[in-house]
Parts: structure tokens; sequence; C-alpha cells
């Protein structure tokens, strides 16, 4: 079991300082400081993962010392802290980074700052016994209150807003990174109060899954973020019929430009019109005899080869970005599919 558990944490350290690197060395495609933040996330879990394969060979892994360890419940703040930057980057909150972290980091700071630098003397817990015994103490409980606040942290951040408009990640990716953060967060509150050596090793798995994750997505799928907004105006409506339905859809689809938003769907945007889906469907049918999906997806398109041919020398992955696509799969899938060709054939085809 124990050359098993080796063997899987090399993976980790190799894997995660090989994201790194990748990452490091295409930091400049984005317009934030995500793959900043995720190369420096991923050498330093290699470092941790590192001295976690000496610990376990020595025998002294967090599920065999004591209870509350200063350094096992301040130290994964700042590292909590620092998973917390990612989402914040891509997600774009209109609120300014300067009063965004003050407001999150100040507060943990302090504690943390507190939690190692004030000269505390620790009371060791081996047993639930010196917990309870020791429970009132005021060492005791401000570790008690760190990994309390810790957990909390983790689930704030599916509290933080998402705008399609600002941001240049995709909704689910975002959750998907909320709930894996969440995830490593309470493995790591319950290995603190039980010490159970199966919690160390779903830890590290979730740790292993978290970071190839968003390795795969920023270096895969993730569209560059756009440096400015487009100057092209959105294309004209088609001419609309003598249909009230169809005309409010024309109408509600340019509102706030809703047909770029990556969120839009048949069924939300019947709701939005306070109609259901079927009539939605139909009008499509009728006036475009194309589906609500193709009709979108046509005018994204559409509005990509337009800009395309009268400025080839846009990047297109901030175009892509801005009619709606996060993930490059997706937008390079639909864009052959509309022109018969891809992207780089397309503007080959231009010049």
């Amino acid at each position: 079991m124990k050359y098993i558990a080796t063997l899987f944490l090399v993976l980790m350290m190799v894997s995660h300082a090989t994201c790194g690197v990748l990452l490091w060395r295409r930091r400049n495609e984005t317009g934030d400081y995500s793959r900043y933040i995720q190369a420096v996330l991923s050498w330093a879990s290699s470092f941790f993962t590192m001295t976690f394969i000496f610990r376990t060979w020595a025998e002294t892994t967090t599920a065999d010392g004591a209870f509350f360890e200063p350094e096992h419940t301040f130290v994964p703040i700042i590292f909590q802290m620092t998973y917390f930057l990612y989402p914040l980057e891509v997600i774009r909150p209109t609120v300014g980074r300067t009063k965004v972290y003050a407001i999150l980091f100040a507060p943990l700071l302090l504690l943390v700052s507190v939690g190692l630098c004030a000269g505390i003397e620790y009371t060791p817990l081996y047993t639930y016994t010196d917990v309870w015994n020791h429970i009132g103490e005021f060492n005791v409980l401000l570790r008690l209150f760190a990994l309390v606040m810790m957990l909390l942290y983790c689930f704030s951040l599916l509290l933080v807003p998402y705008d399609w408009k600002q941001s240049c990640a995709d909704k689910k990716f975002i959750m998907s990174y909320a709930l894996g953060f969440c995830l490593i967060g309470l493995l790591h509150f319950i290995i603190q109060i039980t010490h159970m050596y199966q919690f160390v090793l779903l830890h590290q798995i979730a740790w292993f899954g978290f970071f190839m994750l968003v390795a795969y997505y920023e270096l895969k799928e993730r569209l560059l973020v756009p440096h400015t907004a487009a100057e092209q105006e959105i294309a004209e409506a088609p001419q609309s019929s003598e249909d009230k339905l169809w005309a409010q859809i024309l109408l509600s689809l340019d509102m706030n430009d809703k047909w770029r938003s990556p969120e839009l769907s048949l069924t939300s945007f019947a709701e939005q019109l306070g109609t259901n889906r079927t009539y939605v469907g139909d009008a499509f049918k009728r006036n475009t005899e194309m589906t609500f999906v193709e009709y979108i997806t046509h005018r994204r398109i559409d509005y990509v080869v337009e800009t395309l041919k009268s400025k080839p020398d846009v990047n297109i992955h901030e175009l892509f970005n801005y009619v709606g696509y996060r993930q490059r799969s997706t937008a390079w899938r639909n864009f052959q599919k509309v022109t018969g060709m891809t992207p780089h054939e397309f503007l080959e085809s231009i010049k």
C-alpha cells in the first residue's frame, strides 16, 4: 500500500510541475493573470507533494500527528486564498481587484498572522479527550475558528457573481472549479478533526484531479480574454414577419446582445418571453427554417465571418469569446459546420 501511495504521489508531483511549466510558457495568451496564478499553484502543489512523499516514508504524515497543529491549520488558509485568485480573474467581477482583495483577504491574513506570529503556546491534542479537556483554552478555540473560517471561505466562492459579458470562462467550468475548491477544503477539515488516512488519500486524489481539470481547461478549452470590446456593430436582425411572437423574439435577442450569452437556451429564453419552448421553437422553424440552436449558431458564426472579412487581422479567439463561445472546441466545431472550413482555412481563403 505504501509503494502504491508513493507512486501516485510521484505522478502527482511530476504532473503538477509539468502543468506549471506549460501554463507559464503560455501565460501571455490571456489578458489576465489566471495562468500565472495556476502555474505558481501547480509548482507549490508539486513541492508540497514532494514533502508529503518524504513524510510518508518517515511515517509522519498528517494522519499521524496531533489534532489542529498550527502549521496544518493556518498555512492552508494562505493556500486557499491563492485558489480564490483564479476564479476572480476569469469571472471578472465589476468590483475592482484592490477592493475585492482587501475585503476577502485582509481578515484572513490577520488571522494567519496572529496564529503563527503572536507567540501563542499551543497545547498538543492527540485524542478527542484532550480536545474536550482543553476546549475552553484560547489556543484551541483559535485553531478551531481558523478551520471553520477556512471551510466557510471555500464555500463563499459559490457566491461570486458571474457575468457572461465580463467573464472569459464557461459558467459550468466555474461551478466545477468552485465545487472542487469546496471538496478540497472539506476534506482538509475532515482530516484535521479525524486524522483518518483514508481521507488523506481522498484529499490527494481530489487535489490531483482538480489541478488536471484546470490545466486542461486553460490549455485546451478556454478562449482568450478580449482586451477590448469588439468595435463592429452587430449585424441587423432579419426582417420580421407579421408574427407577433417572432417580432418579440428578435427584439429580445437584440436587447443587451442576448444572442451572445453563453448561458442562452431555448427553455430559459422562452421563460424570459413568458411563453413555452414549443411556441418559441415553432416560431424559429416557421420564420427561419432552423431550430433555435441552429439560428443562434448561424448568427454567431455569421458575425464572426463578416468581422473576419473586414478585419482579417483581428484576434479570432477574442472574436469567438465576444459572440458567446467560452470553449475552443465548440467554437471551432460550429464554425466548420456553418462555413465548411476551419477558422484558419477561412482566413487563408480571404487573404
